[in-house]
């Protein structure tokens, strides 16, 4: 498949490079000189330096033998004009990453009908909607939802009073119908066996149906009591869209905004949460407002170092879970080494996106985790590998496990000797090297 990518920031080159690992013919169109070169020498792609709204690069391009166009720049204009332009050449699949919520809302049908784009990316929505699912499951740093919310994945750190810290996998007594899936520890994801012996600060990954995640996840974390009080370090698109939202749900919320206009701009939309303005972020700040006693620290500006820093003299000073916004990818690895407990990063949540555009067919969802980890969502088609067969005879590799099965309305954590039927979803937990194998599996 040929595909044209417009901008080479962290969404377009992450695009990019995963796009291209999985077999497209990958051309990329980038104005920034530092873009281009570093592009250039990461990629096994096509770079071309230019204005991904102009017509006659985009003819450069190869636009019109494209089968898909994903305009991933900072410019919502740009990104609109390059989908058109594809459209008007005939490319089948546009998607397009928009920032600025007057021009497209979900519900509203502007940007598809009118403007004829296919997918929209709204990561500032995406990120706001994964921080508020994490804050609603209480113990759980992440969690995705997966056969049309059903089944459930919860992300828990293990602390040093976790009753699961030192003991193998098969002696941790969870609920029926939940599992652990997945590790990751020191950055690397691991499928564990039976006597896998779990560690403190081990990111564990527990598959379940949606009633009992709750349940499930208390076995493991040592902190579940619900998230009553949330402060948020940012009042920008993510900051306001979270506040609004956890407003709603009934938590108590307070925003720091470092602009004194946009604090104002903030404080009209809020109902019951207030919002204070400073020019800069401190232990001291911190400790006056209280920070030392509330449920979650939440860090969205758009500075990442900012956010870091925040999230950890918070989770210094005493806040029980903190997040913090991280768009660049060198950065999230130190989040665990702060203390950080959770990063939202706009590039792996447009990744998520636009790998479920671009897998149709029976992939139906995907979750990518830092450690290149993912959480697949697969619909078992008539006539492939793994349809009618026990699974421990399929023979699924090593990085791979079936979490979970959704069969005609139930949940099923299924054993070796659960026989896939045509037309079960499938939830798989894969690390990055057994992706293609796994999809293979499931294809007809």
């Amino acid at each position: 498949m040929h595909t044209v990518i417009i901008g080479a920031g962290e969404v377009g080159l992450n695009t990019a490079r995963m796009l291209s690992h999985e077999g497209h013919d990958v051309v990329l169109v980038e104005k920034d000189e530092r873009l281009v070169e570093q592009a250039t020498e990461e990629l096994d792609a096509l770079v071309i330096a230019g204005n991904g709204a102009n017509p006659k690069l985009l003819k450069e391009a190869g636009i019109k033998s494209s089968d898909l166009l994903v305009a991933a720049s900072n410019s919502d204009e740009v990104n609109i004009i390059a989908c058109l332009a594809a459209k008007a050449q005939g490319v089948s699949g546009t998607v397009a990453r928009i920032h600025n919520p007057d021009y497209y809302e979900p519900g509203e049908p502007f940007a598809r009908e009118m403007l004829g784009i296919d997918f929209i990316i709204h990561t500032e929505q995406m990120a706001a909607l994964e921080i508020k699912e994490a804050l609603l499951v209480p113990g759980a740093i992440n969690v995705e939802s997966f056969a049309e919310d059903t089944i459930e994945v919860a992300e828990v750190i293990l602390d040093e009073g976790s009753e699961a810290v030192g003991r193998a996998i098969r002696d941790v007594r969870l609920p029926d119908d939940s599992l652990i899936v997945g590790v990751v520890r020191a950055g690397e994801a691991l499928v564990p066996r039976g006597g896998t012996v779990l560690e403190r600060r081990d990111h564990v990954l527990l598959i379940s149906a949606r009633r009992q995640i709750s349940e499930a996840v208390g076995v493991l974390a040592t902190d579940t009591a619900p998230v009553r009080e949330v402060t948020i370090y940012g009042g920008g698109r993510i900051g306001l869209r979270l506040a609004l939202s956890l407003e709603k749900a009934g938590m108590s919320v307070r925003v720091i905004e470092r602009d004194e206009g946009r604090a104002r701009y903030v404080a009209s939309q809020l109902r019951r949460g207030f919002v204070l303005h400073d020019e800069g972020i401190s232990r001291d700040f911190l400790l006056q407002e209280g920070v030392d006693r509330t449920d979650a620290f939440v860090a969205v500006t758009g500075d990442d170092r900012a956010n870091l820093l925040a999230a950890m003299y918070a989770r210094q000073l005493g806040a029980r879970m903190t997040i913090a916004g991280v768009s660049r990818g060198e950065f999230a690895p130190l989040a665990d080494a702060l203390g950080v407990d959770l990063t939202i990063s706009p590039r792996m949540l447009a990744a998520e996106a636009i790998l479920r555009f671009v897998r149709k067919g029976e992939v139906i969802d995907v979750a990518l985790l830092e450690s290149g980890a993912e959480m697949i969502e697969l619909r078992v088609p008539e006539r492939c590998r793994v349809a009618g067969r026990p699974l421990s005879e399929v023979g699924f590799p090593e990085g791979a496990i079936v979490g979970a099965l959704l069969r005609d309305g139930a949940v099923v954590i299924p054993t070796g000797k659960e026989v896939l039927r045509p037309g079960d979803d499938a939830v798989v937990f894969t690390v990055e090297d057994a992706v293609e194998e796994v999809e293979n599996l499931f294809a007809t």
